[in-house]
C-alpha cells in the first residue's frame, strides 16, 4: 500500500472511532447486555473504586459536564431497582454523595469486566505482530496522538 492509501485508511479509522464514541465516554469492545450507558457504567466503576462521591467529583474524574453527570445519575437512581443512593455529605448537609446499592456494585463489576475484556482483545490484536512490529505500532500511535493533541515536535 502507498503512503497515501495508509493515510486514507487512518483517516477512515479515526472517523469511525469518532462516530462510535460520539455519544459515549469510552469505547468498549464486545456486546453489552446492559441497559446502562458506558458513562453510567464508568460512574458506577468510579464509585466502586473510590467510594461515595459528589456530582462535581464524578464530572471532574470523567472530564464531562455536571449536566452529563446529573443525567447519568437520574438514570441510575430513578430505576425501580436503583443502582445508586444519594447520601448527605457528613461535612456539608447541603451536598449529596452517591453510593452504590447492591445492584450498582454488580453493574460496576460488570463494567470493569468489559474493560478487562477490551484490553484482552487489544492484546490479541497486538499478538499477531512481531515485537519489532509492536514497537513500530506503538511509536506510530504515539505520533498520531501527539498530533491530535497539537504537539508536532516529534
Amino acid at each position: 500500500m502507498a503512503t497515501e492509501e495508509y493515510a486514507e485508511q487512518l483517516d477512515h479509522f479515526l472517523n469511525d472511532v469518532r462516530v462510535m464514541a460520539e455519544n459515549q465516554r469510552e469505547i468498549l469492545l464486545g456486546e453489552s447486555n446492559s441497559a446502562i450507558t458506558t458513562t453510567q457504567g464508568h460512574v458506577l466503576m468510579l464509585l466502586a473504586q473510590n467510594g461515595p462521591q459528589t456530582n462535581s467529583e464524578l464530572a471532574r474524574a470523567l472530564g464531562v459536564s455536571g449536566a452529563a453527570i446529573t443525567k447519568a445519575m437520574k438514570g441510575l437512581a430513578g430505576e425501580e431497582d436503583p443502582m445508586v443512593n444519594a447520601i448527605p455529605d457528613p461535612d456539608d448537609g447541603r451536598v449529596s454523595r452517591w453510593s452504590l446499592t447492591g445492584l450498582g456494585i454488580s453493574m460496576a463489576s460488570a463494567h470493569a469486566q468489559r474493560h478487562r475484556e477490551t484490553l484482552a482483545e487489544y492484546q490479541n490484536v497486538f499478538a499477531v505482530f512481531t515485537e519489532s512490529d509492536q514497537t513500530a505500532i506503538s511509536h506510530f500511535l504515539t505520533l498520531v496522538a501527539d498530533r491530535l493533541h497539537g504537539d508536532t515536535d516529534n
